[in-house]
């Protein structure tokens, strides 16, 4: 029951009005929790997509450029080849000084004299969920290497692949028929509440040297 004052104006709520209130604030509330935490799911992934996908993007330019460069034989000496082009393992030989000799043989280095690696490996590491750039392998020379991406708490690879076409745009197998490489990366990245989110993004890149310095 409602209560009067001394003036005779109304006073006060019924319980039932503040039930009914109480009600609609409650769902009110509920409705927007539930809009920002929607929103803050999707900013979290967006962000982590973005940083993703920069991340990937970077990558995928440094071996292209590596890539692009495997077989240069400037002097026609033969040595310089692709050793193996693998599913996730694409590994090559590289004249970068042009004096014909792969790294500095009498030092049992396989970097030339300006210190650029002349026997490449890009491979995908499953025990580490990352992609490594080693040098010497396939030589007899000293090897070592460094993880190009993934292996980390924000970041793993969970794919790298390569294939290869010839100078038809027709998948290839034989190394010596290759002209260019499609490379693809699979990696995912924490987002949140949202989980682990995983994209791939790939590329195709001309191989400048192969043809004429295949053999």
């Amino acid at each position: 029951m409602k209560t009067e004052n001394h003036h005779g104006n109304t006073a006060g709520f019924t319980l039932t009005e503040v039930l009914v209130s109480l009600a609609i604030v409650s769902i009110l509330i509920a409705a927007l929790g539930g809009v920002f935490e929607r929103s803050s799911k999707l900013y979290t992934t967006q962000n982590a997509a973005a940083a993703l996908q920069q991340e990937v993007r970077a990558a995928l330019d440094v071996i292209a450029s590596e890539v692009r460069m495997a077989a240069y034989d400037p002097r026609k000496t033969g040595k310089f080849e692709i050793k193996r082009a693998g599913g996730t393992e694409f590994r090559f030989l590289s004249d970068l000084d042009g004096d014909g000799k792969i790294g500095q043989p009498t030092m049992n280095r396989p970097y030339n004299a300006d210190n650029e690696c002349e026997a490449r490996s890009i491979r995908y590491s499953m025990g580490t969920d990352s992609i490594l750039i080693r040098c010497g392998d396939g030589t007899p020379y000293v090897k070592d290497g460094e993880s190009l991406i993934g292996g980390t708490d924000n970041l793993r690879v969970t794919a790298l692949d390569f294939s290869y076409r010839d100078k038809h745009n027709n998948s290839t197998t034989l190394v010596k028929e290759i002209r260019s490489a499609v490379i693809s990366i699979r990696a995912q990245a924490p987002a949140g509440r949202a989980g682990w989110i995983e994209r791939t993004y790939s590329t195709i890149v001309d191989i400048r040297n192969t043809g004429p310095n295949a053999h």
